[in-house]
């Protein structure tokens, strides 16, 4: 795993809005400064749970800016792609190279159904747009979620998509990809849940893009640097560890309990954009309460 951009715990940065839920570009710097001093092996701009669906262009180039300069050359970032039409989505692939990314993660177009072929065509027209690396995105909240077939032919037939990033939770599904993947192909799969990082590194997988390392980085990271070291059974307990932090983390709507225990360990994130909703003050006690269960605030 020497020569993998993506390898470990790259953590999926949270959009950052004021209380007029402008971007507050000051507290998403101290977002991006506390990954890099926490030791996070990667910064992944604009992802779903990052409120790319509520963000504009010019916002997400703005932040993704901004984890350029914070990283500094010393880990990757790479810009996530999520539009539904494919000219947005090559806009956003020029802007994302203007801002200096280091890779670029493409999220199926979402809402509508679309065919494999259409599908295919989309990834291996954006690939074809650039040099850098590219990694394919299957989340399934798009509607669109790709069958391991349709993601060896993207991986396989486009020389420059080295990776794929699994939000399927699925077992059968990652193991039937990989074994589809051609020998020889250099191919990075990575965890998009927090729920599957040990099963995803035990077939093979490199890493995990977490959201819950944008709060406790720690975790996140000791479960892969744990495995990486050959002691699986600890890796194991931590990844049940991280199970009970998701569990507690999700007791409030769509990102809104991340937010919430961001600011208790004096790290604000601010609220989340309309339509989304904050934690009610009930859900806060209780994912407070957790929290504390766990060791993780006081």
């Amino acid at each position: 795993m020497e020569n993998y951009l993506l390898k470990g715990a790259v953590t999926e940065l949270i959009a950052t809005f004021d209380s007029q839920e402008n971007l507050d570009t000051g507290m998403y710097e101290n977002q991006c400064d506390f990954q890099m001093e926490s030791g996070i092996k990667g910064l992944f701009c604009n992802g779903l749970a990052g409120e790319s669906l509520y963000t504009t262009m010019e916002e997400k180039k703005a932040m993704t800016e901004i984890a350029v300069k914070k990283a500094a050359g010393k880990v990757p970032v790479v810009g996530n792609i999520a539009e539904m039409r494919l000219c947005d989505a090559k806009k956003m692939l020029n802007l994302y190279v203007e801002a200096g990314v280091d890779a670029i993660c493409v999220t199926q177009p979402y809402v509508l159904a679309y065919t494999p072929d259409l599908l295919y065509h989309f990834y291996s027209e954006l690939a074809a747009m650039t040099k850098l690396p590219v990694y394919v995105y299957n989340a399934p909240q798009t509607s669109n979620t790709m069958s391991p077939s349709l993601v060896d032919k993207i991986v396989n037939n486009n020389e420059n998509v080295v990776g794929y990033k699994d939000s399927t939770q699925d077992i059968i599904h990652l193991q039937t990809m990989m074994a589809g993947i051609k020998d020889g192909k250099h191919f990075e799969c990575i965890s998009g849940s927090d729920a599957t990082i040990y099963p995803t590194l035990a077939i093979g997988g490199c890493g995990i893009i977490s959201l819950i390392s944008a709060v406790f980085p720690k975790p996140i990271i000791d479960v892969c640097e744990v495995y990486f070291q050959g002691d699986s059974k600890k890796s194991f307990e931590i990844q049940k560890y991280i199970l009970d932090i998701r569990t507690a983390l999700k007791g409030a709507p769509f990102l809104a309990g991340y937010k919430y225990a961001a600011s208790l360990v004096g790290l604000p994130m601010g609220i989340v954009r309309n339509p989304l909703s904050d934690a009610t003050d009930s859900q806060k006690q209780v994912i407070k309460d957790n929290l504390t269960r766990l060791g993780l605030v006081k």
